[in-house]
This record gives structure tokens, sequence and C-alpha cells, in this order.
């Protein structure tokens, strides 16, 4: 009787052991997983910095410029945008007319309600990423 419980003690002890192998095992995969996603997260997230707001004429928008800055990897974007001034600022909802990568200084100023004057001071550095005409009845004149 004796030997039978013996036998029977050390199996019950190596499915511990198994079983606790396992779980550390585990929690380790999902930490590196964890650390993997939170590093990544963090290299490839962008913050929006608004730069200046020149209201129109009726007060009803505003022209936004803002810079996009994201990784060290990634070169910073100054964008422009006319922004209703009945809602908050979203770059998603708020759709840029002008937008290129790297630093210049933007200049907007309203002729009428209906006309956007745009001035950029020095130059573009990595060129244009978007230049439009116009946003919806408002029209773009780039100087």
């Amino acid at each position: 009787m004796s030997w039978m419980t013996l036998s029977r003690r050390p199996s019950k002890l190596w499915i511990r052991i198994a079983i606790t192998m396992l779980a550390v095992a585990g929690v380790g995969i999902a930490a590196m997983i964890g650390l993997i996603w939170f590093a990544l997260e963090g290299f490839a997230s962008c913050r929006n910095v608004i730069l200046s707001s020149t209201l129109s004429p009726d007060g009803t928008k505003a022209v936004l410029v803002f810079r996009q800055e994201c990784s060290a990897t990634v070169p910073d974007s100054t964008y422009a945008s006319i922004v209703p001034m009945d809602r908050t600022f979203s770059r998603d909802r708020s759709h840029a007319f002008l937008g290129f990568a790297g630093h210049a200084e933007i200049l907007p100023s309203w002729r009428g309600s209906n006309v956007v004057e745009i001035a950029m001071m020095p130059g573009i550095e990595g060129g244009f990423i978007r230049h439009d005409e116009k946003v919806g009845s408002i029209r773009i004149d780039y100087k």
C-alpha cells in the first residue's frame, strides 16, 4: 500500500510543476507582447500642436494652422484647415486644405468671408502633401 501512495505523490507533484511552469511562461509571453505593443504604440503615435488661429470677418469660422509631430523617424508636417467656430477642432473632421512636410510659417489672412490669402515663410522644406485652391465656397489664394 505504501508503494502505491509513494508513486501517486510524485505524479501529482509533476503535474503541479508543469502547470506552474506553463503559467509562468504564459505570463512571460503576455508581458513581452504588452511591452512590444506599448513600445510600438508610443513610437507610432502623433500629436497635433495648434500654432495659430485666424478668425473670419463674420466670426463663423477660422483658419487653424497646426503642426503634426510624430516619432523621431517621421518628420513633422505643417497644415492649415478651415474650422467652423461652433465645433471643436479635430484633424479627422476638419480636413486640411494645405499640408507640407517640414516647418514654415503660414500667415493666413481673410479677404472677406469667402477668400483666404496664404503666405508662407521661409519656403517649403519637404514638398507639398496637399495644396487645395478651394474649400467649399471659400477660395484659397497663395502668395
